[in-house]
């Protein structure tokens, strides 16, 4: 079986999804930072994760990544699998899919690029009603 790999790229500008083979994706879309559907880790909890919800037609692909947070003298061999990630497809918004990345193969450095991304291109996000806002 071919392994399928995605992807979740950024720049300043756009952010690209891709899934499928190593080399020749099944599957790209594409949006500007100001549009794309961004969740931060909201600074709470034993996991820092983020998500990014695609759309495409009828569907939307949220991607979610992750790790767990190591406290005193843990390691990630402590952890059965200290790194995550996976993709929810809906379609209309039922859940039609379910995918989690095979253990051991997220790369999810976690970094707030892509939120300090959405305040430069002008918005704002409000914890409470976890949502973006614009600042224009």
């Amino acid at each position: 079986m071919k392994r399928k790999a995605l992807d979740v790229c950024y720049d300043d500008q756009i952010v690209t999804y891709s899934f499928g083979p190593d080399g020749a994706p099944e599957l790209v879309l594409t949006e500007t930072v100001f549009n794309i559907a961004y969740t931060p880790w909201p600074g709470v909890g034993r996991a820092i994760w983020e998500d990014v919800t695609f759309e495409n037609g009828d569907y939307n692909y949220t991607v979610f990544a992750g790790f767990e947070r190591l406290f005193g003298e843990m390691s990630d061999a402590d952890l059965p699998n200290p790194h995550f990630g996976g993709v929810t497809v809906r379609r209309t918004g039922e859940v039609v899919a379910e995918l989690e990345c095979t253990p051991g193969t997220v790369d999810a450095p976690w970094d707030d690029a892509l939120f300090r991304a959405k305040e430069a291109a002008g918005q704002t996000y409000d914890h409470q009603r976890r949502t973006w806002l614009s600042t224009q």
